[in-house]
């Protein structure tokens, strides 16, 4: 029973400690929109991974993989 009580207590007056720090802590973290616009906007990186992706495909048909001339067609077009 007492460790109940001691534990209630604790709890009851490290309570608003714990939300003094919770909300101070959220103040000094940087806001980063533009990271947030370019996720939802489809950003470039999303562009050029999905245009690597199709010429990685056709390179590797045209020449097979791991060739020079594949990996020569992948520089050509920019991957």
């Amino acid at each position: 029973m007492r460790r109940i009580l001691l534990l209630g207590t604790a709890l009851v007056l490290a309570g608003p400690l714990m939300a003094a720090s919770a909300s101070a802590g959220g103040a000094g973290v940087p806001q980063m929109d533009w990271a947030k616009s370019a996720a939802v906007g489809g950003s470039i990186v999303d562009k050029a991974s999905y245009r690597c992706w199709k010429w990685s495909n056709k390179c590797a048909f045209r020449w097979g993989p791991g060739s020079p001339r594949y990996h020569r067609c992948l520089w050509r077009h920019g991957c």
